[in-house]
């Protein structure tokens, strides 16, 4: 594959993974456009002979997918933490009043006894379960970063380093949530731009002077 293929196949890429907050199939749409981002970045990576792009941008999406695994399973624990809640819920489900099932409202997350019984540690593990995506988010921006640093140094797109560095502080801020949303939205239409402006050909090296 050629740099020209790379860059279009990054940008597009980049621009899928900004559907992910689409319902249903944004997910679907989110892995579509790493895949192709992943692709994009193994070929610069191949073509730059610089191995670090692509092993620094590849630890990030594992961390990035490992980080929104914590939070997913994190949540639905919270959510159906009490034992039995699926089972014994639809086994005991009948239709009652206003259309309430009496199995959801005892075991379900509509009963009185489902968050009442130790609120203090249902919200530590909330703390914990925001904290380990987080600490992710961080990590896997600061290798995002590495990765898009050396692209920006081996292709001369000036873009990439800004997007990294965008990347980077918006999961740093992630923590702020509006802030931090905002400024990775900054740093991926950065990115989506330095995937673009890339040259159809890598630059030929000067040749030192005798």
């Amino acid at each position: 594959m050629d740099l020209k293929t790379a860059k279009l196949m990054g940008g597009i890429g980049a621009i899928l993974t900004l559907f992910i907050v689409i319902p249903v199939i944004g997910w679907l749409l989110g892995i579509a456009g790493l895949v192709l981002v992943l692709i994009s970045v193994k070929t610069i990576s191949d073509l730059t002979k610089e191995h670090k792009i692509f092993t620094n941008y590849l630890v990030a999406a594992i961390l990035s997918f490992v980080g929104s695994l914590a939070l997913l399973f994190g949540g639905a624990a919270l959510m159906f933490r009490k034992a039995g809640v699926f089972t014994d819920g639809l086994r005991n489900f009948t239709i009652g009043p206003g259309m309430m099932g009496r199995g959801l409202w005892n075991y379900g997350m509509m009963g009185p006894n489902n968050w009442g019984e130790h609120p203090g540690l249902v919200i530590l593990a909330v703390v914990i379960t925001i904290a380990v995506a987080w600490v992710f988010s961080i990590v896997a921006g600061y290798f995002t970063k590495s990765s898009f640093d050396e692209i920006s140094k081996k292709t001369g797109e000036k873009n990439f380093k800004t997007a990294g560095l965008l990347i980077f502080l918006g999961s740093i801020l992630l923590v702020l949530f509006g802030a931090g949303v905002i400024v990775l939205l900054v740093g991926v239409i950065f990115e989506i731009n330095a995937f673009f402006s890339l040259q159809d050909k890598l630059a030929e090296p000067e040749l030192p002077q005798t």
